[in-house]
Order: structure tokens, then sequence, then C-alpha cells
């Protein structure tokens, strides 16, 4: 009966309340850091292994050296550090004294050297055509001559003839001495005549040669302008050389840009091939950009790319990739590694990559530091 009534003041006795537990704010402020690094450490895996992140990588552009080609003293420098100037503009002044002397020098022996060739070319002109006409008259005269020779020796022959057969007679005492006399003398006028003719030939022959000497003088003034002409061609290139040499003296930009950097100033001296000075286009630049070998095979020219700018880090933009370089940069060092003693250290060689902005930021430099984010799928490039 004892056990009946204790269990039944068990059972009477109310039960106990179940206690609810509370976590505790550090608690759950540590929970969801946790939960954050968590969700951001596997968001940084999956972007490190989905993109190519470069930090080295920088803004550049064609930075243009320019050198003086002739030595002296600087007279001016009209150009400044940071000033912007138009393509053609006058950067540095050389004194230019002696080359202007120079080519006022060959200017001058040039135009006495222009007015001896044309004397030349007119006396070649009046003599052609003086010669040519003398040459026609003396040949003529010359045909005439010997016509005239030619029929004085026939009077001549049939004089001889007539006076032969009055000789013959005359001793047959068949013609009379003064006929004799008469044919006699005709023979001999006509021999006088024949004679003459013969000198007035040589004459005309004479002549001849002297008009064809004549032709000869106009050889040689063919010869002398073929010199002076000659001569006339090389005071020219003295001449423009010597222009050339001139115009050296002015140091004109070759591009409309910036000049970032003198290195010489008015009133020192300076030497042929010495620099003076640097610039480049504002408006023409890209990111450089050393990218690990590894890597490589990720990228293909016309990818899309980010780039973040270190001095604009509210900015993100966008560049896409020009060029793959075709050597590591290990190639180009100065001093190479011929590793003679036998011990290698592989690592990892990077080849430069070149990406272009596709809009244009005034703001950004040539030097500036950037990163660069680059997705390893090619499915945003097409492929």
């Amino acid at each position: 009966m004892a056990e009946v009534a204790r269990i039944g003041q068990d059972e009477a006795r109310p039960m106990p309340a179940v206690r609810r537990r509370r976590i505790a704010p550090r608690s759950a402020a540590v929970a969801a850091a946790l939960l954050a690094a968590t969700l951001f450490g596997a968001w940084w895996l999956y972007d490190r292994l989905t993109n190519v992140y470069v930090m080295d990588a920088r803004v550049a552009s064609d930075m243009i050296l320019l050198s003086s080609r002739v030595a002296g003293w600087v007279t001016e420098r009209p150009a400044t550090k940071g000033e912007r100037v138009a393509a053609g503009a006058p950067l540095l002044l050389v004194d230019d004294r002696q080359a202007r002397l120079r080519r006022d020098e060959l200017e001058a022996a040039l135009a006495t050297l222009d007015a001896r060739t044309d004397a030349v070319k007119a006396e070649i002109a009046y003599m052609r055509g003086a010669t040519a006409s003398r040459i026609e008259s003396a040949e003529s005269e010359l045909a005439a001559a010997r016509s005239e020779l030619d029929a004085a020796g026939s009077i001549r022959e049939t004089a001889e003839d007539e006076w032969r057969r009055a000789d013959a007679l005359r001793e047959r005492n068949l013609l009379s001495e003064q006929d004799w006399a008469a044919r006699r003398t005709a023979f001999r006028t006509s021999e006088q005549a024949e004679k003459s003719r013969a000198a007035q030939l040589r004459g005309a022959e004479a002549d001849v040669a002297e008009r064809r000497s004549e032709q000869a003088r106009l050889d040689m003034l063919d010869a002398e302008l073929a010199r002076l002409e000659s001569e006339r061609l090389a005071l020219r290139l003295q001449r423009d050389r010597a222009g050339e040499e001139l115009a050296d003296h002015v140091i004109r930009s070759p591009i409309a840009g910036v000049v970032d950097q003198t290195f010489i100033d008015a009133g020192e001296y300076v030497a042929e091939g010495q620099r003076v000075l640097m610039l480049h286009d504002p408006d023409v630049y890209w990111v450089r950009t050393n990218v690990k070998e590894t890597d490589l095979r990720h990228l293909r020219v016309g990818k899309q790319a980010e780039v973040q700018v270190d001095a604009f880090p509210d900015k993100t933009y966008t560049a896409t990739v020009a060029r793959i370089g075709h050597a590591a940069t290990s190639e180009f060092a100065l001093l190479p590694n011929p590793n003679p003693s036998g011990n290698f250290t592989k690592i990892t060689q990077r080849v430069e990559v070149k990406l272009t902005f596709d809009e244009p930021d005034p703001r950004l430099r040539p030097g500036l530091m950037v990163e660069v984010k680059i997705p390893k799928s090619d499915a945003d490039a097409g492929e």
C-alpha cells in the first residue's frame, strides 16, 4: 500500500518547466564574422581562379628623346617643362651664324656659276646658228669653184687641141702666123684661167675647213657646258646640304605633345647627338603589363580586361588586349645569366602584354601604376 501511495504522490507532483537557451550577442557577431569571412574567402578564391590578376602594370606612352644634330651654343630654349607644343614648334635654338655664312657663300658661288653657264649657253646658241649658215655657204662656194674649175679645164683642153692643130697647119704653111699666134694665146689664156680656178677651189676648200673648225669650237663649248652643269649640280647639293645643316640649328617638335623633361638651358654648349629634351603625345597611351608565362594560355588579342588605376581608385577602366609579346622580358636583360655554376633555380618568366583603353581619359599619365584583371573564360571573347 505504501508503494501505491508513493506512486500516486509522484503522479500528482507537477513537471519542471523547460528552460530556453539564449545566444549571447558576442557569439552571434563572431558567427556572422566567420560566415562573412567564409563567403568572402570563397568569393576571393573563385575570383582568383577565374581571372588573371597582374600587379606589374603601368600606363605607358612613346617617350620621345630629342637630340641635337649639330654642336654649338644654345641661344634660346622656347619650350619649358610641362608645356604643350604643336607639331613643328621650335623647342631649342643653337647658334647658326657659321652655318648661315656657309649657306650664303654657296649661294653666291652658285649664282656666279649660273651666270657662266648662261653665257656659255648663249654663245653656243649664237655659234650653232652662225656656223651652220657659214658652213653651208662655204660648201656652196666650194661646189661652184669645182664647177668653174671643171669648165676651165674643158676650155683649156679645147684651146690646147686648137693650138696643136694650128701648130701642125703652120708647119705645112697652111695657117698664117697671125692665126697660129691667136690660137696659142687662147690656149695660154685658158691655161691661166684653169690655174686661177684651181686656186679658187683651194681657197674654197680652206674656207670650208675653217668653218668646220668653228664646229669643233662648238663641240668644245658643249663639253664646257656639260662640265659647268656638273659643277652646278654638285654646288646645288652642297647648298642644299648647307641649308639642311642650317635648319638643324632649330630643333623642332616632331609631334603635338607635352614637354616632359629638359636637359639643357640657354647659354650651355650642346654636343652633336646630345639629348636635349623629352616629350610625349598625351593623347596616345596604353597599359604595359608583364604577365606570367603560366597565364598566357588565357590571353589572346582582342580580349577584354578591367584596369584599376591606383591614382583613381573610384573608377574602373575597360581595356582590350592589343599585343602579346613574342619573347620573355628576361631575353632583353642587359646582363644575361649564363648559369656557369650549374645551380639552377626555376623562375616563372613574364611576357609583356599591351592593352589599349576603350575610352580616353585626359587624367591618365605615363608611369601611373595600375592593376589589370583579365577573365580566364573565353565566353566574353565570343569563342
